[in-house]
């Protein structure tokens, strides 16, 4: 009896030690859909801490948030600086189409998060979106996109803006309008190893409804490439693939090419950039290491403090969607 109330008391006090470094919140929800889910890990900071959001990847049909588990010592480090994580879900492909999910998902999360800044005791100022793959374009979407945010919509949600602090592109595309890919990689390419049926990404009917005003109006708002501007954030772009044939689609769509290009283009424009090409010589390390190195380099201007007692529990009123 003994052994188990002093196991009782040590289990209690790890667990009060841990909560003094970070809050942990898991499966939360910014959305009606079961996708719609979020894990969220708070520092003890004096301040309003800034936010790093992680967007997994998975051609937009599979993948979890969940892989951000595994990174405990980096997500320790960045609440170590003041700096808070999440790791968001969202709907596939089978559930919504691209245009949609960027939206009312991607955007969606970072003026969900935005609006609950008092809650979570976050700086809504300084947002910092990376991923992999679909995570690293919808990253770079969110860098590009022009402020999606709606001043008189009732909505205090959607009043909120959708423009990030800076973005990280790890194996990503260079854009969603394949008509790019087109330019670039040639058709043939790009029918071979992503397919002619890309329309039915957007949930189009037909390979010609790309070309309608409809059509056009959703490959411009998807085209990253063709969106950067001047005034964007800064980027870092990292690609850990050899620089050989695309001799299978995996390659092909995370060709170091996609980097280059976009790389090329942003230092063009003269937007802060970081290039870590495996295929150029850089050496690149893994990927979330390379976001912490660059997030903390571009946050380190404002030096975040750490509390040394208990961090503040949030309040208990759910938050609303943004649907």
């Amino acid at each position: 009896m003994k052994n188990q109330i002093l196991i009782s008391i040590i289990t209690l006090f790890l667990g009060l030690s841990s909560q003094a470094k970070q809050l942990e919140f898991l499966d939360q929800h910014y959305g009606p859909n079961e996708r719609e889910i979020f894990d969220l890990w708070l520092p003890n900071a004096v301040e309003p801490a800034p936010l790093v959001i992680f967007i997994h990847g998975g051609g937009w049909s599979a993948g979890s948030k969940d892989e951000m588990r595994k990174q405990k010592s980096i997500i320790q480090k960045y609440n170590n600086s003041g700096i808070a994580v999440a790791a968001i879900n969202y709907r596939f492909l089978s559930q919504a189409p691209l245009q949609t999910i960027m939206r009312e998902d991607i955007a969606g999360f970072v003026q969900f998060m935005r609006s609950n800044a008092e809650r979570y005791q976050l700086n809504k100022a300084l947002v910092l979106p990376y991923g992999v793959s679909a995570g690293a374009s919808a990253s770079l979407w969110l860098a590009t996109h022009e402020d999606i945010s709606q001043p008189q919509s009732p909505n205090p949600i959607l009043r909120e803006s959708s423009r990030v602090t800076a973005a990280g592109h790890f194996d990503g595309q260079i854009s969603y309008d394949y008509m790019v890919w087109y330019h670039f990689y040639g058709k043939a390419s790009t029918d071979r190893f992503v397919g002619n049926d890309v329309w039915q990404r957007y949930h189009l009917k037909s390979f010609d409804d790309l070309f309608t005003d409809d059509g056009k109006a959703i490959r411009k708002d998807m085209d990253m490439y063709g969106n950067l501007t001047s005034d964007d954030p800064p980027l870092l772009f990292w690609n850990n693939l050899d620089d050989h044939p695309e001799i299978d689609a995996n390659h092909f769509v995370h060709s170091p090419r996609h980097s280059r290009l976009l790389s090329e283009k942003a230092n063009q424009l003269k937007i802060l950039t970081q290039t870590m090409i495996a295929a150029d010589g850089t050496h690149v390390g893994d990927p979330h290491q390379a976001a912490q190195e660059f997030f903390g380099k571009i946050l380190k201007p404002y030096g975040f403090k750490i509390k040394k007692d208990k961090p503040k529990q949030p309040t208990d009123e759910t938050p609303s969607s943004s649907k």
